[in-house]
């Protein structure tokens, strides 16, 4: 059981990192572990962590030195929490679990349980010294319709502070100020955040300031300015992982310009029906078992689709005729699942004619200066998405298609799968794959090294043409950029023979783009010339730092 004494604000759960992790994962513990002891079971917890390691689906690249520490801190906080697995006596997969894994309309079942997680409960005991009294997922919903917005650092600032629902009032003032205060600083915006920043977590942690227990367990520099400095980059982590969990429900959105969390314009209705009827107050528990009954049931919050004349009014709304009353309310739901994919897709197909219309080149260029600073909400997400747009604006390609999940807003919601490259762009003539990462050093290598030539093979079986990737990221570390080089060079019967992978930084990537933009490319045939010559220098010149400054010199005439 967790003690919430050990901390005065909310948490989010960063491990795993994006909630539909949890998927894979629980389904590997409960295929293999089902029915054994898992507390105190230190042999199990390894052996389970082990298993995830070697999975395809797993994205580290350095197995943990104590397995069981990094197994537990994958499956008792948010699995547990969130009531997909029980723990005790023995691994079980729940009711929850067991329609998670269905994968039937999984943001109902993530919004349910995101819903029900409460401080405290059997699972987090009350604190001594701060009385939390909060569903987090609840009011961070309420906060974001109320406000009309939300950005992640004032999630990090204010809203982490609400561990009472009766101090709601409280935090909409400070994030009022706040946005007030910000228009009035003369200075710096980076440097009022970084002084709020600092003024808020001297008045949550005025106490261990005061008695000077301001050692944390990352160092051993016991000085204010490093503990605050720790302090935000915890709270910041925490903001990011409430932004990546609240988002799996679909009832929130990034607002397009601001990358401010909103809730979706095709959800207001979810939203409103949520805030008025699920308690802002926690339940109250007798038993642990209690406890359980009402976590482990999937049902046990009412969505609004679980309304069958809610849910009849919004068919009805979007153009279904006549709705027969003995018609099952799961076949109603997944008409509405239809429609709202129909609604996604013709989002989707809006944003691509805008971006063909060349107005989008200066936002996205901001955009990708925004990731380099770091101010984006999911940098790795919209890095895939920027680029994805970033091709779409040249334009000429039969289809271009972001294998990243989108949200019926036409906004990124998750990367793209391991299996699959992050973009697919098909010419008459050839195929292109484009594959993205913010990674870099050693494990950029580690984490890409196999990934990207195994896309590339795979597309190669698949398109049955010529098949280029462009490999970008913010810097080519330089065991990639060598191992690409002599992948280029070598049969390799796994990757389908020699790869043909074309590194490019991603401030290179932009001036490709640039370039395409400016001088009006509408010649598939131009591209697939400028990646075809690299591939051939591959072959003859000396060294991959050669070629590396020869692609780069290339960019300024590709598209000429």
């Amino acid at each position: 059981m967790a003690n919430l004494s050990k901390t005065k604000t909310l948490f989010g759960f960063t491990s795993p990192r994006t909630i539909e992790k949890i998927i894979s994962e629980i389904k590997l513990l409960c295929d293999n572990y089902q029915g054994k002891k898992w507390s105190g079971s230190e042999d199990i917890q390894s052996a389970f962590f082990n298993d995830l390691y070697h999975s395809e689906f797993y994205e580290g690249d350095v197995l943990p030195t104590n397995a069981a520490l990094a197994a537990r801190d994958r499956i008792t906080r948010a699995p547990k929490a969130l009531g997909f697995v029980d723990l005790q006596p023995t691994i079980e997969l729940t009711q929850a679990g067991k329609l998670l894994l269905e994968k039937t309309r999984i943001y109902e079942t993530f919004t349910r349980q995101l819903l029900k997680f409460q401080l405290p409960s059997p699972y987090h005991s009350q604190s001594k010294t701060v009385e939390f009294s909060i569903r987090p997922y609840l009011e961070l919903i309420r906060l974001v319709k109320d406000l009309k917005g939300l950005s992640k650092t004032e999630i990090a600032l204010f809203f982490l502070q609400l561990v009472h629902y009766k101090a709601y009032d409280v935090i909409v003032e400070k994030i009022l100020n706040f946005r007030t205060q910000s228009k009035n600083y003369s200075a710096s915006k980076k440097r009022y955040v970084h002084e709020c920043f600092a003024d808020e977590i001297t008045k949550i942690f005025h106490e261990e300031i005061k008695d000077k227990k301001l050692k944390t367990r990352e160092s051993n520099d016991a000085s204010l300015k490093k503990f605050i400095k720790t302090k935000q980059a915890n709270m910041r982590d925490y903001a990011d992982a409430f932004t990546r969990y609240i988002r799996a429900t679909e009832l929130i959105t990034f607002e397009k310009r601001t990358f401010r969390l909103i809730i979706s314009p095709q959800k207001i209705q979810e939203v409103d029906f949520l805030l008025k009827t699920t308690p802002r107050k926690p339940s109250v528990f007798k038993t642990l078992d209690e406890f359980k009954k009402y976590i482990f049931n999937p049902y046990s919050i009412k969505l609004f689709s679980d309304n069958r004349e809610l849910l009849t009014e919004k068919l009805t709304t979007l153009g279904v005729g006549k709705i027969d009353e003995l018609t099952d309310i799961e076949i109603l739901k997944n008409r509405l699942e239809e429609l709202e994919a129909s609604i996604k897709k013709k989002n989707i197909e809006d944003k691509k004619r805008e971006l063909k219309e060349n107005k989008e080149l200066p936002e996205i260029i901001a955009v990708f200066e925004q990731i380099r600073k770091k101010e984006i909400p999911d940098s790795p997400l919209f890095l895939e998405w920027n680029i994805w747009r970033s091709f779409v604006m040249l334009n000429h390609a039969k289809r271009i298609d972001g294998n990243f999940i989108m949200d019926i807003d036409g906004m990124p919601l998750n990367t793209a799968p391991g299996n699959r490259p992050d973009i697919e762009i098909e010419f008459e003539n050839f195929a292109l794959i484009g594959e993205v990462t913010l990674s870099s050093g050693a494990t950029q290598f580690k984490m890409e090294g196999d990934s990207v030539p195994r896309h590339y093979g795979n597309a190669l079986r698949e398109f049955k043409k010529d098949v280029y990737c462009i490999f970008i990221a913010p810097n080519i570390h330089n065991g990639c950029l060598a191992h690409f080089f002599n992948l280029n060079r070598l049969n390799t019967k796994h990757y389908g023979g020699k790869t043909k992978i074309i590194p490019l930084k991603l401030e290179k990537f932009i001036e490709f783009l640039n370039v395409g933009i400016s001088s009006k490319f509408s010649d598939s045939n131009k591209m697939k010339n400028w990646l075809e010559n690299q591939w051939l220098l591959n072959q003859t010149i000396d060294d991959e730092e050669l070629w590396n400054n020869e692609i780069e010199k290339s960019l300024t005439k590709w598209a000429s």
